[in-house]
This record gives C-alpha cells, structure tokens and sequence, in this order.
C-alpha cells in the first residue's frame, strides 16, 4: 500500500501541473496484430475509486462519484473502440458467475501496481528488463459463456482509476498556505489501462497517466477527453 501511495503521489503531483504523468517511461507494449474490422473485444467495467479531499487532509469515498466516474469512463472506452470499427462487449466482472473473474480483477491490481512501480527508479526492479507481464490463462473466464470460437473475443481492455478532489474549504486553504509559503496539498487523480491478450493472458499493452488539471472524470466530457489522452497510444 505504502508503494501504492508513492507511485500515486508522483503521478497526482504531476497531473495537477496539468501535465500527463511521463515517468521513467519504459518500454509498455508488445507488438501485435490488429483484429479485423468488426472484432470483439472485451471492457471490463473500470474499478474507479474517488474520494473528497477534505481540509484537514483526509481522502472521504464518494461512492457516488466513482459510480459517475466508472459510467462515463466505459462509454468512453466504448465509444474509442466502436470508432475503430470494433464490436465491444462489455463485461462487469463483480458480477460475473465465474468466480475466476473476481480474482482476475485482484491479479490484474496487482499486476498494474508492478508495472507502475517499474516507472519509479526508487521502486524499479533492477531484473525486470523486459516487458512481459501476464495475467494467466484464467483470463479466459471472461469471455461469455457459449460464444463460439470463431467468434471469441482476443483482446480484453482493462482500466483502474484512484484519486480525489479538493473541497472548496481545502481549496481556500491552500489559497492561504501559498500566500504564506506553507506547504499545500491537492487533489488528483491517475488512470492505468491495459490490454490483454485472451488466448495467452499476456498484457500487450500497458499506460498510466494523471488525469490532467481541469479535466473533471466525474463528466462525460471529462472521461472522455481523459480516455483519449490515455488511449492515444492503444495498439488496436
């Protein structure tokens, strides 16, 4: 969690700059085939986490604006994909009957935290040079029951969001801290995607951005402008 914390401190201090997080950026992609026109390809439904920044520096949950958040995020993603001439299923894996897509969800947590911590020199891992990560063959828990093979889904896209916003009473305060030259904290909020190949389990493609100063996620519009910055570089 505390590593967790660090890698989000980074890319929130970087995004409230109003720049996109570009880290120790390394190698995030294997080269892959592009799926035919009118391939399938799976969204999972984003794990978004959103909380209020309060005055005294505590994150409140907003269950609310992560419920807004993950809504406008998917239909951006959607929307991405069904402009690349791709069919999209979507998949909501809390609500899955296979159990394994639960712990696809806890595998891929943990797999995005890895790839993050490798952005950070204090946290990289001296030994991992190459991008090869893998989320196993269980990915393959996610594709719908009775699809046929021909026409079973190769790709699945994957999306995480943390961060919070700043009250208005924190906002005033750190109006103040920098009229005093005192320390300020704000809020902000990152996004990691990737894309996974279903036949193998291996991630093809990986980013990690901060969400851009005034760039509101709990929007429409602001999803989407956020999932376009994020997806620019999406090998499909």
């Amino acid at each position: 969690m505390k590593k967790w914390l660090a890698i989000a401190a980074i890319a929130i201090g970087l995004s409230v700059a109003g720049q996109p997080v570009q880290a120790q950026k390394l190698k995030t992609f294997v080269p892959i085939e592009k799926p035919a026109e009118g391939a399938s390809i799976i969204v999972v439904t984003p794990e978004i986490s959103l909380g209020l920044l309060t005055m005294g520096g505590i994150t409140e949950p907003k269950a609310d604006w992560s419920k807004a958040s993950q809504g406008h995020l998917a239909a951006a993603m959607t929307t991405v994909l069904k402009g690349k001439k791709y069919t999209v299923t979507e998949v909501n894996a809390d609500t899955w009957e296979d159990p394994r897509a639960l712990q696809i969800l806890k595998l891929n947590d943990e797999v995005l935290l890895g790839m993050a911590m490798q952005d950070v020199s204090m946290y990289k891992l001296p030994t991992k040079t190459t991008f090869d990560w893998t989320l196993g063959a269980g990915v393959q828990s996610l594709i719908p029951p009775g699809t046929a093979a021909e026409a079973a889904p190769h790709y699945a896209l994957f999306l995480r969001g943390k961060g919070s916003y700043q009250s208005s009473a924190k906002a005033a305060m750190n109006i103040g801290m920098a009229m005093l030259g005192g320390p300020m904290q704000f809020g902000g909020q990152t996004l990691q995607a990737t894309l996974v190949d279903l036949r193998t389990g291996q991630v093809v493609w990986y980013e990690f951005n901060g969400v851009a100063s005034g760039t509101d996620i709990r929007e429409a519009e602001g999803a989407t402008t956020a999932v376009a910055t994020l997806f620019k570089d999406l090998p499909l």
